[in-house]
């Protein structure tokens, strides 16, 4: 058989799976997006909010003005999985899991000390804006089935960081890959694998979270 013969049927039905991955691709990312963003808006009831979006269909960060005496705001950063590009796809995922979403409570009050729990082996390295891991104490502890290492300055950031970790009830904890406060930022942080409910009760409780422990 001559090989022209079948090379360009070939590229045709490979051409056309690209392009229908794409779409498909565009679209389901189009989807959690808008989901995403409209449980976060629905949980907080923002006064004000604004939406940069990255990289097209990857993602966004947003900005949320809310009404609250101890929160100045509320800013998430959504990465999305690269589903609209079947050729880069399976390469990401060697990279990049799972979908990630970052959410940042700034708080007006100041926070004490600083404290981690972080998913064992979500981080193949120090994460970044963990400074001087060496002063933490660190101890293994187990929320909801699942193993996360604990690291804090002091025994309170271990209770109050522990106490808000279970005040989620995830119906599933691997999807919680690290909580923390920090004093010199002044913020309450997660970060998550995204779903839906897991979103609500992260913002549901952060900022109750954030004025337990601020001065």
């Amino acid at each position: 058989m001559d090989t022209s013969s079948w090379i360009l049927p070939v590229v045709i039905v490979a051409a056309v799976l690209v392009s229908m991955s794409y779409f498909v691709g565009r679209r389901r990312n189009a989807l959690l997006m808008k989901e995403f963003a409209a449980v976060t808006e629905k949980t907080i009831k923002p006064l004000d909010q604004s939406y940069t979006w990255v990289g097209g269909y990857i993602g966004y960060k947003a900005e949320y003005k809310v009404k609250d005496e101890s929160i100045k705001a509320v800013k998430t950063t959504l990465h999305l999985l690269p589903r609209m590009s079947v050729l880069y796809y399976p390469v990401s995922r060697l990279t990049m899991r799972h979908d990630k979403l970052y959410i940042v409570v700034e708080c007006k009050k100041s926070l004490p000390g600083e404290a981690h729990l972080i998913k064992k082996g979500e981080y193949r390295f120090v994460p970044a804006g963990l400074d001087k891991p060496e002063q933490f104490k660190k101890r293994d502890v187990v929320v909801g089935g699942v193993e996360f290492q604990l690291l804090s300055l002091d025994a309170r950031g271990e209770k109050d960081l522990l106490q808000w970790a279970e005040s989620l009830q995830a119906e599933d904890y691997s999807l919680v890959k690290h909580l923390s406060f920090t004093s010199s930022t002044n913020v309450v942080y997660a970060y998550i694998a995204p779903e839906e409910g897991l979103i609500e009760k992260v913002l549901h409780t952060a900022p109750a979270f954030a004025k337990t422990i601020a001065r």
